[in-house]
């Protein structure tokens, strides 16, 4: 006879990151996973569980409990899986969870590669949602991380051939993630949907979701848990303050209050740029050593090309040149003309450390500049420019970038959208047809000067001291 999943947690669910700790689920939590993994011998209500709620409430360890009770106690010997949008996080979160609850409970068990046998025959392997060789799999339990993910069509068919197997007694496929964005993963969102169409659960009713809404539905053997509503200890009230402050409005509440959301923001508000004003920034006179980053964002037609220049500091990221050239239908931009000779004129002048830039552009501006002995350094506009544009926005709301007040960056900045991924936020024009190519230099500079210059310092520093005459040189 099983025994009930809540009492079992008690007992043997270790946490993986607090050493000889054991899960502690919230009282609404307990209730709801006894009433989906009840102690006895009859059959299980549900053959597909989604588990729906803000970030950090320990979804994760959740799963990976569940795929042990199931492993001891559910379909035995049981054939399991872990899936997530990748190998690496198959392997790094649920997984490797349950592994460390094993290990630190000393339960029997073997390991090989990415499965896990337990004593009685049962393994729970670890494999990426886009593993088209599992499709079909007669699986006991297999479990889902973050399905908001699953949008690429080989991804789609796998989870759509993976389901429940009749020749089980308790097959199930157990769901975790938050809500993710409009129009993205029709599958996780026409699943939340279809229970939501369904029947709120009576006993369960009193359980609400943060708009007053039952928290908990089911259609058929699909059941849902989704909640807006963060409920773990360390879910505080300055916490979730400190996040909606940093985080782009639609991020907050995609991640803090489970929401699903449009994928477009402002990337600030003019409150929030005008707080890193300082009016005693300005580029550094003729001859100063400062070493300078600067980034420039080109176009040649009715666009708009910009140069933007930034020093390090230890404390923080200074904004001290901006340069923006318009371009006409009938009047195209030459960037040979324009931005290279005054990349020329700045490097003659000052400590131009290097200038970053957009090689579809700009192959032909840096070939000059590099004979005019100018460092360049290539930019592509691929994933590294969603980490500049993340590593933008925190430096803004963290207080760690300041700015000369230029009105043409202004703008550009307070222009530019945001679209939001699960590895950051890019910068993206309005549709309105505002401009934001100095925002985008700006950001490639802020990252190059944060990357490149405390190294260029610290050189600069060294040959300082080598000249010291009290030290010899």
């Amino acid at each position: 006879m099983r025994p009930p999943f809540t009492a079992w947690a008690t007992e043997h669910l270790f946490l993986h990151d607090k050493r000889g700790q054991r899960a502690v689920f919230p009282p609404a939590w307990r209730r709801i996973l006894d009433h989906c993994f009840p102690a006895g011998d009859d059959p299980l209500p549900y053959s597909r569980i989604v588990w729906s709620c803000p970030k950090k409430s320990a979804k994760s360890t959740l799963a990976a409990g569940v795929q042990l009770w199931y492993g001891w106690h559910v379909e035995t010997p049981g054939e399991q899986y872990v899936l997530a949008n990748d190998l690496e996080g198959a392997r790094t979160r649920v997984w490797r969870y349950a592994l460390a609850a094993l290990t630190q409970g000393k339960a029997a068990h073997r390991l090989s590669g990415t499965t896990i046998t337990l004593a009685n025959g049962t393994t729970i392997r670890a494999i990426p949602s886009d593993y088209r060789g599992e499709a079909g799999a007669n699986f006991s339990l297999a479990t889902v991380d973050e399905p908001w993910g699953v949008i690429h069509e080989s991804a789609v068919r796998l989870h759509t051939e993976f389901s429940p197997p009749p020749t089980r007694r308790d097959p199930l496929v157990f769901y975790t993630g938050y809500a993710g964005w409009e129009g993205q993963s029709a599958f996780w969102h026409s699943m939340i949907d279809t229970a939501l169409a369904g029947e709120a659960i009576p006993e369960l009713a009193d359980i609400e979701d943060g708009d007053g809404q039952p928290a908990c539905w089911r259609a058929g053997r699909l059941f849902l848990y989704h909640d807006h509503t963060p409920r773990m200890a360390w879910h505080t009230a300055e916490y979730l303050a400190e996040q909606r402050r940093v985080l782009a409005p639609s991020e907050y509440l995609r991640v803090w209050e489970n929401r699903r959301v449009r994928g477009a923001d402002s990337f600030l508000t003019p409150a929030q740029w005008d707080a890193c004003y300082d009016p005693a920034l300005d580029l550094p006179p003729s001859g100063d050593p400062r070493p300078l980053i600067f980034a420039a964002d080109a176009a040649t037609t009715a666009d708009t090309t910009a140069l933007v220049g930034c020093l390090w500091t230890e404390k923080r990221i200074e904004v001290v040149y901006t340069r923006v050239w318009r371009g006409r239908p009938d009047a195209p931009i030459q960037l040979t003309e324009t931005i290279t000779p005054e990349i020329i004129a700045l490097a003659k002048t000052r400590h131009v450390a290097a200038v970053l830039y957009d090689p579809y552009q700009m192959a032909a501006v840096a070939e000059l500049c590099r004979r005019a002995g100018v460092t360049m350094i290539e930019f592509p506009q691929t994933a590294a420019r969603v980490q500049a544009d993340t590593h933008l926005r925190h430096l803004i709301l963290g207080g760690r970038l300041a700015h000369d007040g230029d009105p043409l960056l202004r703008e550009h900045v307070l222009n530019a959208l945001i679209a939001a991924s699960d590895r950051g936020v890019r910068l993206i024009k309005p549709t309105t047809g505002g401009k934001i190519d100095a925002a985008v230099a700006l950001s490639m500079a802020a990252l190059g000067a944060a990357e490149h210059l405390p190294a260029v310092r610290h050189a600069s520093l060294r040959l300082e001291r080598k000249r010291n005459p009290f030290f010899g040189g």
